[in-house]
């Protein structure tokens, strides 16, 4: 499931490619995931429009597109392509811009659980949390919002209410790098603590996106290439491995039924 990292590098890929162009044609296939507009109406409404800016929160990716607001968010399988011919999946391509300069960019779902919405104004999303990477994302911010939780760490972590952006992945890799176990309620994490996770936070996604975020099934680039950062992992995926860091073994559990890799040594 694309998380932050993931939104982030399409995001940056996207701007590198398409932004300042006009979108001369959108065709659409009808699908559940467009949410506050028909999909003929989205394709209409886009046409002959200039594509001014892309932004990310959290995990939702929005484009200013001469005042309408496109935001996307990829679900579980959702990518942007720049080639139709890299897909292994062309069935599922929802959307289809052409633009200008005969360039084209595909939007591809095979789970159908992302989202396309469309407004007049920019979102706010106030039913999310702070964005880890954004200004107002403070240490003092942070600790607040733990000492307000009795939830578990991980679960604390990978709610959107709370903060907007982490999913499964990079809320065990977080935990890994600050020594934290994964069951510890939020609000019994002490100052020192809080601070080691809060940079632990950034440092994860901040290395995340520096590697083009991670490919385990559906996710590329919007250039057609996989992730590079399920190289650079320490615990996701690594049942029975040995820790990097003390040599004990790295355990999976499920926590809300999502699997939950940790040391049962060096994380306390």
């Amino acid at each position: 499931m694309p998380e932050l990292p993931e939104v982030e590098t399409i995001a940056r890929q996207l701007k590198k490619h398409y932004l300042g162009k006009v979108i001369t044609e959108v065709k659409v296939k009808p699908a559940r995931i467009f949410i506050n507009c028909k999909p003929e109406e989205f394709s209409h409404l886009l046409v002959n429009k200039k594509l001014k800016g892309i932004d990310r929160y959290g995990k939702f990716m929005i484009w200013k597109v001469d005042g309408l607001f496109p935001v996307f968010h990829l679900g579980m399988s959702g990518i942007f392509i720049q080639q139709k011919k890299k897909t292994m999946y062309p069935k599922h391509i929802h959307v289809s811009f052409k633009f200008e300069d005969n360039s084209r960019l595909f939007f591809q779902d095979v789970r159908k659980f992302g989202k396309i919405f469309l407004y007049k104004r920019r979102p706010k999303f106030i039913d999310l949390g702070p964005d880890p990477l954004a200004e107002n994302f403070t240490l003092i911010n942070f600790r607040k919002l733990l000492n307000l939780s009795g939830v578990g760490i991980k679960s604390f972590l990978m709610d959107q209410h709370r903060i907007a952006g982490i999913g499964n992945i990079y809320a065990n890799e977080t935990l890994y790098l600050a020594g934290i176990n994964p069951f510890r309620p939020a609000k019994s994490i002490k100052p020192r603590e809080a601070e080691k996770l809060y940079q632990a936070i950034r440092y994860i996604l901040e290395e995340a996106i520096s590697h083009f975020g991670t490919t385990y099934t559906a996710y590329q680039t919007v250039e057609g290439n996989n992730g590079e950062n399920q190289n650079f992992l320490k615990v996701y995926q690594k049942e029975n491995e040995l820790c990097e860091r003390c040599g004990g073994k790295i355990i999976k559990v499920l926590i809300n039924n999502r699997s939950t890799f940790y040391c049962k040594k060096c994380q306390k």
